[in-house]
């Protein structure tokens, strides 16, 4: 038993460094090619807006209107999203260590909050890119609601 706990830490530890260096490289995408990248996605979401009936797209203008105003909104969720990951296979690495649920909870929650801190004083040595405070505080909350996520899979299983 006592192994396969091991190498179930060792793996999730091992997804949890996989993430962090994802992070690490989107990160370093300069802002012309990170922005490129977004706005790809958000030209596709303004099209299914515009599907639904959310958005009137009357020419290939309204798009890239459209697509600019969701812009931020992508890329907030891309924020949210990578983190609130990395916060459920954090949270899976340290509970392996550490058998105080409420304990692994907050070294998973300094661990993300940490790394989204260095994550964003990177991107302030890339050209194009800037460290925002704001950023931070959504990287944590999605990291937050992925520790929450793990950890209710796990009470749930271990019932």
């Amino acid at each position: 038993m006592k192994f396969r706990r091991k190498t179930k830490g060792l793996l999730y530890w091992g997804v949890t460094v996989l993430l962090m260096i994802l992070i690490f490289f989107f990160s370093a995408k300069t802002g012309t090619q990170s922005a490129g990248m977004s706005i790809g996605y958000a030209r596709e979401l303004a099209k299914f807006l515009g599907w639904v009936g959310i958005f009137s797209m009357e020419s290939g203008s309204s798009l890239v209107m459209y697509a600019e105003s969701v812009h931020t909104l992508v890329r907030k969720a891309a924020h949210f999203t990578e983190y609130a990951i990395l916060g459920f296979f954090t949270y899976k690495a340290v509970s392996c260590d550490v058998a105080n649920r409420k304990k692994a909870m907050i070294i998973s929650q300094m661990i993300c909050s940490g790394y989204a801190i260095t994550d964003e004083i990177h991107q302030t040595f890339v050209p194009g890119r800037e460290g925002r405070v704001f950023d931070v505080v959504i990287d944590s909350f999605g990291s937050m609601i992925g520790i929450l996520i793990a950890a209710f899979i796990s009470v749930s299983i271990h019932k």
